[in-house]
């Protein structure tokens, strides 16, 4: 038996590579219990440059967003939602957060395309004309994940329209207040580049007409999480760019197109190309905070690709082009951020003869790769389709299933669990402050993985 001294001096000297292994074994439940077991483990996981490099090799894993009717009988309107995150590597479903309501909200029912995120609202602000623009619309709670980052979620639910960003694996949270009431939508979270706070980025609409035609142009906003102020800062350029190639046109929000953040150099928030931006990569510079444009991979663009941007492990972005209804997938690989250098590193051909459902579909399914080893994942009426690099499928789930009431939302964002307690989350909120349903739900859950 190995003395305590023994003991102590192998938890201090123990190599990252070993440490990341025993981690990765356990829950972030028992990972903050052995804190308490000696004062070795407590320097060792207190240690917040250790647990922020813990978070970085974390493998990312996709968010699904479920929405369940909770109560077959048709007189009682209760709904469940949840946000689950898929581990690719075991094809499990673990828990983020979960809860059950019946609060009536209005929802598009139909809306499961991905071109806009479901809309929240309660009676006192009903927009009647984009009900009848929807046509039939149904009553349900919703919850919409706005951005993934550092293992932490900003969120939105419930009439009550308020706002969070949270820490699924330490289950801390931040209230924020909701930015629709200055009309702004959200297009990014990120860490600032010199202070290490976390920021919003919102951008707010006007129209002006143009040759009898109305044209948006765009202001932009940050919102410091803490302590909760608002600036607009509105389109500031860098004093390299030499033009305008539609910043005031605006990005999609972040529930839609979510930005990615690039910890090196300026800690740039980049956002996947977009029609309104000419199909340029908008680079928003967290240091200045001013935005310039690189140039995306020599592809050929179309307004029904869908591309998504993701990190490598060795932290150069990646960036997924897809298709609708296509069976080619490209994964990106920018190699050279400074020369704007992109290599091709995967092209995936999907085997659809071993997925006969999609080949006799004629409604719209969605491929687009998830991670850097070419996951695919491929979303349909028929479920949620796993694939490999090799185009081969790996695992099928059964989710949209309408008679059952089940369905899962397209998938936006990925988690990477971390134990950092940031000091956004510190001090704790008063016992009074309202709190999120999230984590009630998780504390009676034995199953809860999380």
């Amino acid at each position: 038996m190995a003395e305590p001294g023994d003991a102590a001096a192998f938890i201090r000297d123990a190599p990252f590579e070993v440490l990341k292994a025993l981690l990765g074994r356990l829950s972030p439940k028992w990972i903050l219990r052995m804190r308490s077991v000696c004062r070795a483990w407590r320097g060792k996981l207190c240690n917040e440059a250790l647990l922020s490099r813990l978070n970085r090799a974390e493998p990312p894993q996709p968010l699904l967003c479920f929405d369940r009717v909770a109560c077959a009988d048709r007189y009682i309107h209760l709904s469940d939602y949840c946000v689950e995150s898929l581990d690719l590597r075991s094809g499990k479903l673990r828990a983020v957060f979960r809860f059950t309501d019946n609060e009536d909200y209005f929802i598009d029912e139909y809306d499961l395309e991905g071109r806009d995120a479901p809309p929240i609202m309660d009676d006192y602000v009903v927009d009647y004309e984009r009900m009848k623009h929807y046509g039939d619309a149904i009553l349900k709670p919703h919850v919409t994940v706005h951005a993934s980052l550092d293992g932490y979620l900003l969120v939105s639910f419930s009439s009550r329209r308020r706002w969070y960003i949270i820490n699924p694996a330490t289950r801390h949270w931040v209230s924020l207040f909701d930015p629709t009431t200055f009309g702004l939508d959200v297009i990014g979270l990120y860490e600032h580049g010199r202070t290490g706070k976390y920021h919003v980025l919102c951008l707010s609409r006007s129209y002006t007409t143009v040759r009898d035609q109305e044209a948006p142009t765009c202001s932009y906003h940050v919102i410091e999480v803490r302590p909760g102020q608002r600036r607009c800062i509105g389109r500031p350029l860098s004093p390299a760019v030499r033009k305008d190639h539609g910043l005031g046109a605006g990005v999609e929000r972040a529930s839609i197109s979510p930005p990615i953040q690039w910890k090196r150099g300026n800690m740039d928030l980049l956002w996947p190309p977009q029609q309104s931006q000419g199909y340029h990569l908008l680079v928003f510079n967290t240091w200045n905070e001013n935005f310039s444009w690189t140039r995306p991979p020599p592809v050929t663009l179309r307004d029904d690709q869908h591309m998504r941007l993701l990190e490598f492990p060795d932290g150069n972005l990646g960036l997924s082009v897809s298709r609708e209804n296509v069976a080619t997938l490209d994964l990106w690989c920018l190699q050279d951020y400074r020369n704007k250098v992109w290599v091709l590193k995967h092209q995936i051909q999907l085997a659809l003869q071993q997925m006969p459902a999609l080949l006799q579909d004629e409604h719209l399914w969605i491929p687009a790769v998830v991670s850097p080893e070419g996951d695919v994942l491929i979303e349909s009426r028929y479920g949620l389709f796993h694939c490999d690099r090799n185009g081969n499928l790996l695992r099928r789930f059964w989710f949209n299933q309408p008679r059952s009431g089940h369905r899962v939302l397209p998938i936006r964002h990925v988690l990477r669990k971390s134990l950092v307690q940031h000091p956004m989350f510190r001090p704790r909120p008063s016992k009074n402050a309202a709190e999120p349903p999230f984590f009630r739900w998780l504390c009676s859950d034995p199953s809860c993985s999380w």
